[in-house]
């Protein structure tokens, strides 16, 4: 059987491959290729036939590469569905082969999380040593000189988030437990890549201290219709290869998304905005549901009545704003559009019972 989704590395091995053996640049110590490389393994590169997996900000991919090769973090901020967790992956894949040395955190993430606990098993046999040792992914990290992914960071309590600021700060952790050799001294490539949801904001707020640790950058939403369009296809291939790719659907899903994000049409109209977080992963969501009920139960053609039932429901009918930014946006453009356009025209009257 397949695995639903492999690790970053795995997915574009041919392509590191092919750039550590054609390196001629000098690597940050830690590093399988250079600073150039991991570059051109995310924004591509036509001659060496890398594929481009970031759109939308090349400089913003830059200067994380450039904080990495420092000794601050990386946090990368932003609304859900802005490819933060994407760009952390694809660092890691490129700088150190290895993007599942991940702590996820979340309300019950712990100080064992963040540095180390026992098998207990072994800790009562034998008492506290290397073998009863459970290391964490940050301490994996500071022996090996690589990078760890902290996914959700102020999603963790008060006191983690206090505990990472001496790793951070001193580059050392101590094993209390151990009577000689309990230090853990980070290796030169240590370092951390945080994300952090905005419209989680107050969930844990960051301390200021430890937001001087890190260099922080703000991933925003790409909102340019033709490059939004070339991610959800990049992205769609990524899921599954034989998935149907309707040109038609794509652009009128990805301007819906855009224009009802922004509060603005392409042709400068005013529009509500819902409370809906109306991401390029949603869109993607969206899109790949549409393709599936095709795929199974309309001959592989895209039915415009699931469509129009896939995007609607991707908003929270129960959100007042979001029933009357959609009710809004039918009237005032779908309804327009429908005069002189096949799929407006479709997708305006499939709403009916709906909104």
């Amino acid at each position: 059987m397949g695995i639903q989704k492999l690790p970053v590395e795995k997915i574009y091995e041919d392509e590191i491959k092919k750039l550590v053996e054609n390196e001629t640049e000098s690597c940050p110590i830690g590093w399988q290729m250079s600073p150039k490389s991991v570059r051109k393994f995310i924004l591509g590169d036509e001659v060496l036939g890398i594929s481009k997996k970031i759109y939308g900000n090349d400089k913003l991919v830059e200067r994380s590469i450039v904080t990495l090769a420092t000794n601050r973090g990386l946090l990368l901020i932003g609304v859900p569905g802005t490819a933060k967790t994407m760009l952390s992956e694809l660092l890691s894949a490129a700088i150190c082969n290895n993007s599942l040395n991940t702590i996820q955190g979340n309300a019950a993430t712990s100080e064992a999380d963040l540095k180390y606990s026992w098998n207990y098993a072994l800790l009562i046999a034998n008492g506290p040593n290397e073998n009863s040792l459970i290391k964490s992914s940050v301490m994996k990290s500071m022996i090996d000189g690589s990078l760890v992914r902290f996914e959700e960071i102020t999603r963790t309590p008060q006191e983690v988030q206090d505990m990472l600021i001496s790793i951070m700060s001193d580059k050392v952790m101590m094993i209390a437990e151990f009577s000689e050799n309990n230090y853990v001294f980070a290796k030169e490539g240590f370092n951390i890549i945080a994300t952090a949801n905005t419209l989680d904001k107050g969930v844990n707020e960051m301390s200021s201290a430890l937001k001087r640790r890190f260099n922080i950058e703000l991933v925003k939403a790409v909102n340019n219709i033709n490059i939004e369009k070339e991610i959800v296809k990049n992205q769609l291939k990524n899921i599954e290869e034989s998935l149907i790719i309707d040109e038609d659907v794509i652009d009128m899903l990805t301007t819906v998304f855009v224009e009802m994000r922004n509060g603005e049409s392409v042709n400068g109209k005013k529009l509500e905005k819902p409370n809906k977080n109306l991401s390029t992963a949603e869109l993607v969501n969206v899109y790949h549901e549409c393709a599936i009920h095709a795929k199974f139960f309309n001959d592989s053609k895209m039915d415009m009545q699931s469509v129009s039932e896939s995007l609607i429901s991707s908003f929270d009918v129960k959100d007042d704003s979001d029933v009357s930014a959609l009710k809004y946006y039918f009237e005032k453009i779908v309804k327009e559009r429908a005069r002189s356009s096949k799929i407006y025209k479709e997708l305006y009257r499939s709403r009916v019972g709906m909104i």
